[in-house]
């Protein structure tokens, strides 16, 4: 458990595992870095795992007025060297996705491949423009985004489950992402350019970024793609054996190039 300061923020993050290639997890706007809990003990077996909470979140606290996703791969690069990764794969979780694009592009030096989790990142296409115009509405009609985050099937299956996911999330008290500032999005070309590799996981519950919007993503910036069913947006927290399985298959396939 640590901190690195980047413009006026201290950033928090915790290293998990001894040895092997590095993994960084970048979470949603529903969690921070405990929300990994069923991943990090699996991928530390044989990698070294990254684990952070994005400013504004958890233990990085900041102003709303410092949360715009501009900063965020910045934020990523610096989290990154304070531990002493030299290039990783970032998995992402909804606005994690921002975090992951923009570092990809920006950085691309610095990243393996990116496993985009229930988000379409900072990917600009047509698509991704009307899913964005209308999330808040959405957002607010469903109760907020905790009541939207997993899926009412999994808090009905698995309550205990829910409530703990409703506690991580408790811990975000300051929390006031800006993920729809247009300057922190990427064309699909701009992301095919960078030539980082990436995939695409979906949920069919998913009400935020349904499946078909993001296979549409992974068509337009050329990755493949998967729809896990029977979860809602937070695929990783209801589905963790399905979702580490598709980080697997990302992390065997990724090492060879």
């Amino acid at each position: 458990m640590a901190f690195t300061e980047r413009d006026g923020v201290d950033l928090y993050y915790e290293v998990h595992g001894e040895a092997g290639p590095w993994v960084v997890f970048a979470h949603g706007a529903g969690g921070n870095a405990t929300s990994w809990w069923q991943q990090v003990p699996v991928v530390a077996k044989d990698h070294r795992v990254l684990v952070f909470d994005h400013r504004g979140f958890a233990r990085s606290p900041c102003d709303a007025s410092q949360q715009n996703a501009l900063h965020f791969d910045a934020d990523m690069i610096a989290i990154m060297d304070a531990a002493g990764v030299d290039r990783a794969t970032i998995v992402c979780q909804s606005m994690g996705g921002w975090t992951g694009v923009r570092t990809g592009v920006i950085h691309s030096d610095r990243v393996t491949g990116v496993l985009l989790g229930n988000t379409p990142g900072a990917v600009e296409t047509p698509e991704t423009i009307e899913n964005m115009s209308t999330l808040a509405e959405r957002l607010a009609a469903g109760g907020g985004l905790i009541n939207q985050a997993i899926s009412a099937e999994f808090a009905e299956t698995f309550p205990e489950r829910a409530v703990l996911y409703n506690q991580i999330s408790a811990f975000n008290t300051v929390a006031a992402p800006n993920i729809s500032d247009g300057s922190a999005y990427f064309s699909a070309d701009e992301v095919k350019g960078a030539s980082v590799p990436m995939f695409v996981l979906a949920s069919d519950l998913d009400p935020l970024f349904p499946p078909a919007l993001l296979v549409s993503v992974a068509e337009a910036i050329g990755a493949g793609s998967t729809v896990v069913e029977g979860a809602g947006h937070s695929t990783y927290f209801e589905k963790p054996a399905e979702f580490n399985a598709v980080l697997d298959q990302c992390l065997a396939e990724w090492s060879l190039t």
